[in-house]
């Protein structure tokens, strides 16, 4: 008896077969990770352990490996786990830590930002000693800063016998006075402009110190328009203090906008007050 014919089944579908229909279906490739090999024949990705395409079969003597990205070089790597152990998974009592933590230092970024944002002397302070470690930063790489003398000094009040020039004639034993009300203020105009950086400042009179007020804010408005505002320590010493927005001044206006009070007396002095530009 002649055997029936028996259905030939269907063809396996894999590289190169064909799908119902009559098209080829393509193997899905596989998605590249940091370390791959890729096939300069077909561009496949393979394991780094490979020596032969899984794809063509090519050699892969002179593959181009997947480059690690930049950032998983500052992320530790955690070791695999040995066989027969599992990794310790956080309890719940450290992630609830880890989201405080977390949740707390975003509230603290987004109030500093409003604090900053909506509070004048807040935003002043932080200003204040960003100028400060700016400068630190800036002396590092600069030569030492060299004095800037004015050819000019003016005031909007004097006391008699105690004029404007003399706060700026490098002695400490004499001192501009003016009455305190209404607030005075001096100019100081230079040769040639000044990338003023620095400046000392003796407040007071000399050694009778508590006989006048001494200024506490004060306002530098530069000739281009530029200003830096500034807290004065209430102290007989000499204080060094660093400046800002001073590029290029041909003059500045020393404005003061309030006073530390003093034993006796209303008018208001100062001994002593030097510039620097960057060296």
């Amino acid at each position: 008896m002649q055997p029936s014919a028996v259905q030939p089944g269907a063809a396996r579908v894999g590289d190169g077969a064909r799908a119902p229909g009559g098209s080829p279906r393509l193997t899905e490739r596989r998605a590249l990770r940091p370390g791959d090999l890729i096939c300069g024949q077909c561009g496949e990705g393979n394991a780094a352990t490979r020596r032969f395409c899984g794809r063509c079969g090519a050699e892969l003597v002179e593959a181009r490996v997947v480059p690690e990205k930049w950032w998983r070089r500052f992320v530790p790597r955690r070791e695999p786990a040995k066989a027969g152990t599992r990794r310790r998974r956080r309890t719940s009592a450290g992630r609830v830590v880890g989201r405080f933590l977390r949740w707390a230092l975003a509230v603290l970024l987004l109030g500093s930002a409003g604090l900053y944002g909506l509070h004048g002397p807040f935003r002043s302070a932080v200003d204040d000693h960003a100028v400060s470690a700016f400068g630190t930063v800036r002396d590092w790489f600069t030569a030492d800063p060299r004095p800037v003398r004015p050819n000019r000094v003016t005031a909007s009040a004097a006391a008699p016998g105690h004029g404007p020039e003399l706060v700026a004639d490098n002695a400490t034993n004499t001192h501009w006075a003016a009455p305190g009300d209404p607030l005075p203020s001096l100019e100081f105009t230079f040769d040639a402009p000044a990338d003023l950086t620095r400046a000392i400042f003796r407040v007071g009179v000399g050694d009778r110190f508590q006989t006048a007020k001494r200024p506490a804010d004060v306002r530098f408005a530069y000739s281009t328009g530029q200003v830096f505002d500034l807290r004065l320590a209430d102290t007989p010493d000499e204080q060094t203090v660093r400046l800002a927005n001073g590029e290029g001044a041909r003059s500045v206006r020393l404005e003061i906008r309030s006073l530390h009070g003093s034993l006796e007396g209303d008018d208001v002095a100062i001994s002593e007050i030097e510039f620097f530009e960057a060296g």
